[in-house]
């Protein structure tokens, strides 16, 4: 039993020490990518100009590609940098070629970012989010135009009105709402 052990060990060390680690993403990395991991429900994929189409697991999008989630829906990306995403029900998201930035023009999205892979920003009409390393859901309802940003995570979540004449940096466990272009609340709920 000590052999295999030590046997297990040498071989785990060795791999360490041999094996290349993978490159750390730089300080820009770009969004090229995203693949449909998973989806319950009816999703669309909205291509940048084709008519949308039912979307499947393992789709892949490309900047300036977009998803439509009905009721009851959902749909998780993952992105080239390692990001994920998960897109509620009734949601219209798209990924914004040429950037690190998304639009959400209705529902909610949920949005991990590791860290060192550069700013990205999430818009919806009436306000916007930079994250850079971090976990954030942003929510917006477009009939009361009223937008809900909650920081997961402590890491410099910048939240801006439309004009951004308002800016606030949330810390984890805050939640912030925007409604009609103006900052309304700040809740602590942690």
């Amino acid at each position: 039993m000590f052999r295999k052990f030590f046997l297990l060990i040498v071989i785990s060390l060795w791999g360490v020490l041999v094996l290349p680690l993978p490159k750390q993403a730089g300080a820009t990395t770009p969004l090229t990518l995203a693949v449909i991991a998973n989806l319950r429900n009816l999703v669309q994929l909205i291509p940048q100009n084709k008519p949308k189409r039912q979307a499947y697991t393992s789709d892949a999008m490309s900047p300036g590609d977009g998803l439509s989630t009905g009721r009851s829906a959902l749909a998780d990306l993952r992105f080239n940098d390692g990001s994920l995403a998960r897109i509620g029900e009734q949601a219209v998201f798209r990924f914004l070629p040429k950037t690190r930035n998304f639009r959400l023009s209705h529902g909610t999205v949920l949005l991990l970012i590791p860290p060192g892979r550069g700013q990205t920003r999430i818009n919806t009409p009436n306000a916007g989010a930079a994250i850079r390393g971090s976990g954030l859901f942003v929510h917006y309802d477009e009939q009361a135009d009223t937008t809900i940003v909650g920081a997961l995570t402590n890491s410099g979540i910048q939240v801006s009105n439309k004009d951004a004449s308002q800016k606030r940096e949330l810390q984890a466990g805050q939640l912030i709402v925007i409604v009609k272009g103006k900052f309304k609340s700040l809740y602590d709920l942690i």
